[in-house]
């Protein structure tokens, strides 16, 4: 990298913390820029208070009532709302936490009962105002990141020297403070997510300053907040193994001194375990359940594995393309008979006996639960095996180059893994991957590269989350100034090697990729609303659930609004039925590789079959539900149970199929943009290892 040189105004913090104008520091320890960062941050998130938010913001506020109303033993049988508590104890103590001056600001906030669905003004400001502050520990975290320690340019692998503007690291740093993913997710979308990842950033750091204990510390705390950081575990434990138990080195002699770090890094791990478990175990002494029961019943929340392969709005990863091309097989063979010949038989003789017992939609199930008609189907085994042999590989190189930028890269590229192969993958766990990888992204060109090809691909992905109109040029026009300010001074910075003639087909070819976003977001924005909105489709699905019980149709109903929720519709001009009938089965799969499974407190143990339902009154959420879960077997007969009431079963639901003309007015855009964005996150994956196990030092 070319030699650079710190301007006095803007610089970001120096080799011993200080820049070369501002040789002391201001309130709180913070330079002057870092200020003026960390007020620009603030104003922005604060002018985002009155745009859309999910229903995550009813789940989120559902939690502080339950924890403020309810002795700790109850928090997990709590049912009154659909949007239970299913995370850890330690966010369970933070919601109470964040639940002590709600009740002053409005006590409805923490109603149980009266406070269903509240969403008043004063209490959308709270609950928007506490994720800027917990966030606060995300910066925080970036700030030491961007601060140099002892030995740190050799760590990361480049120098924080500039010859204009803020130092790399400096911009590194503020780029994630001001991700649009996190601005998305969090600030408008509504989630806690800046201060989880505040959390992972300080684990990451302790590693990098050779705190070893602090990070064992630190990442199990994590665990205890959100239990969907356990696919990145593995990094941790092996890191810490060969950077702190058995160093690089290591003779026979220093076995005893070996077993001694090993026994201690133990201990510190169990420590947020039992901080967070047992006072729930001792307040389960006065629960009837017991204590084991509390606790069975916390798990029980925590992992409910009866979910489908796929969520709602197609997560852009490996299955996405799967089902895609599921999709498209179907539609093309009956139209054109000369592709028989190129389909395996094994597949032909599916989707004959598909089409023949009356398959209606191909790689379309209610609510996630997917039925292929020629792909042969995914089960949850595959997807950990998948999952699990990806980060072996990787955890073999991290053993054998325990230095810290393997360890983040390890880190980054088993987010990405389980985003890529997991079971029922949310859309917003690209940040699992992205985060980590930000902070290799100047380490050389290669990293620079995929890091572009990453958050391109990643940040258009989450652009359907926000579907209401009016946070459409407020979602793209602040991701296009993010990426101005990020994408193009780091590649200023960043020697580019000269390539081979391999080399720049394939750089052409990327740039080629991003481009098309242009054209992407063009269709799905503009041209995709003006065809339809001409066309003037409208949709009406009678639909006549029968149930065999008045306890099945709470049952029903709360399911169907539960699965209704947390989706990515675009603004439809359809009509839906005012009823609902929904089939639970009560077998869980095995338990497997998940992302985010439970990361939205919106998504229930709740697994259905393949009987449609419609939710009433309609909403632009449940219109985009039942588009995207058009039925595969419409006449199935429903013999599932609900999971806490096994007798109680719903009988068969018939509904109006959708038209093919209907179901893409709606589907197509969503579809076009998942499968878009999953080829750029699988292409900067295979970037992303390969960089990593041939040349990661």
């Amino acid at each position: 990298m070319a030699a650079e040189v710190i301007p006095p105004a803007l610089a970001g913090p120096t080799e011993h913390g200080t820049s070369t104008k501002e040789a002391t520091t201001t309130t709180l320890g913070l330079l002057k820029s870092e200020w003026e960062l960390l007020t620009l941050s603030t104003a922005v998130k604060l002018l985002l208070f009155p745009t859309y938010h999910s229903t995550d913001f009813e789940v989120h506020r559902n939690w502080l009532a339950i924890t403020r109303s309810l002795p700790m033993r109850d928090w997990y049988f709590e049912a009154t709302s659909q949007w239970t508590l299913d995370y850890p104890p330690f966010f369970a103590y933070f919601s109470w936490i964040l639940a002590q001056p709600a009740a002053l600001v409005d006590p409805l906030i923490v109603s149980l009962h009266e406070g269903l669905e509240y969403s008043a003004w004063s209490c959308k400001a709270y609950m928007r105002a506490t994720v800027i502050a917990t966030e606060l520990v995300l910066a925080a975290a970036l700030l030491a990141h961007a601060r140099i320690g002892t030995q740190r340019t050799m760590k990361i692998g480049f120098t924080d020297s500039t010859t204009a503007g803020p130092s790399t690291s400096y911009i590194l740093a503020a780029s994630l403070l001001m991700h649009p993913g996190l601005i998305i997710i969090d600030h408008i979308h509504f989630q806690y997510n800046g201060f989880l990842f505040g959390v992972l950033a300080w684990s990451l750091w302790a590693a990098r300053e050779d705190h070893p204990l602090l990070c064992a510390f630190l990442f199990s705390s994590l665990l205890n907040l959100k239990h969907i950081y356990v696919y990145v575990a593995p990094p941790f434990l092996v890191f810490l193994l060969r950077s702190y138990v058995v160093p690089v080195g290591t003779r026979a002699s220093d076995v005893g001194r070996c077993v001694e770090r090993l026994i201690t890094v133990g201990v510190v791990t169990l420590i947020p375990f039992v901080l967070s478990l047992a006072p729930l175990a001792l307040d389960g002494l006065r629960h009837e359940a017991g204590p084991l029961g509390v606790l069975a019943q916390m798990v029980k929340r925590l992992f409910p594995f009866s979910r489908g392969l796929i969520h709602a709005y197609w997560a852009p990863n490996a299955w996405a393309l799967w089902t895609f091309a599921d999709r498209v097989l179907v539609k093309l063979l009956p139209r054109v008979p000369a592709l028989r010949m190129f389909v395996p038989a094994g597949m032909l003789a599916r989707f004959d006996a598909s089409a023949g017992s009356g398959f209606a939609s191909a790689s379309r199930g209610l609510v996630e639960n997917i039925a292929f008609g020629i792909m042969p189907d995914i089960s949850p085994s595959m997807c950990f095996a998948l999952t699990l042999t990806c980060m072996c590989v990787y955890m073999v190189k991290l053993w054998q180059t325990p230095t810290y930028r393997s360890f983040l890269a390890a880190v980054s590229l088993c987010g990405f893994a389980s985003f890529l192969f997991g079971w029922h993958v949310h859309e917003k766990a690209i940040m699992l991957p992205l985060i980590p990888y930000t902070l290799l992204a100047a380490v050389d060109y290669a990293h620079l590269r995929t890091f572009v090809l990453l958050s391109a691909a990643g940040i258009v992905s989450l652009f359907p989350l926000l579907f209401t109109p009016q946070e459409a040029p407020i979602k793209m026009a602040y991701s296009i100034v993010w990426a101005l300010l990020v994408l193009g001074p780091l590649q200023k910075r960043v020697f580019r090697p000269v390539q081979s003639n391999l080399g720049l087909v394939v750089h052409r070819l990327e740039s080629l990729y991003l481009w098309g976003f242009v054209a992407l977001q063009a269709y799905v924005s503009i041209v995709h609303p003006m065809i339809f909105a001409q066309a003037g489709h409208s949709v009406v699905l009678p639909v006549q659930p029968v149930l065999a019980s008045p306890a099945n149709a709470t049952h029903a109903s709360a399911a169907a609004a539960h699965l209704a929720s947390d989706v990515i519709p675009l603004p439809p001009a359809t009509a839906i039925a005012d009823s609902a009938a929904v089939q639970i089965d009560a077998d869980p799969p095995l338990p497997v590789a998940t992302p985010d499974s439970n990361a939205d407190g919106a998504d229930e143990a709740v697994a259905v079959d393949t009987a449609e339902f419609d939710v009433a009154p309609p909403t632009s959420d449940s219109i985009s539900r039942r588009l995207l879960s058009t039925p595969t077997a419409p006449d199935t007969p429903s013999t599932g149970s609900i999971q806490d009431q096994p007798e109680a079963t719903a009988t068969t639901s018939k509904v109006q199929e959708l038209t093919p003309s209907e179901s893409s007015m709606e589907f197509l855009p969503l579809m076009m943009v998942s499968v878009y964005c999953s080829l750029g996150v699988i292409w900067a994956w295979m970037r992303a290892s390969a960089v990593y196990l041939l040349s990661e030092a």
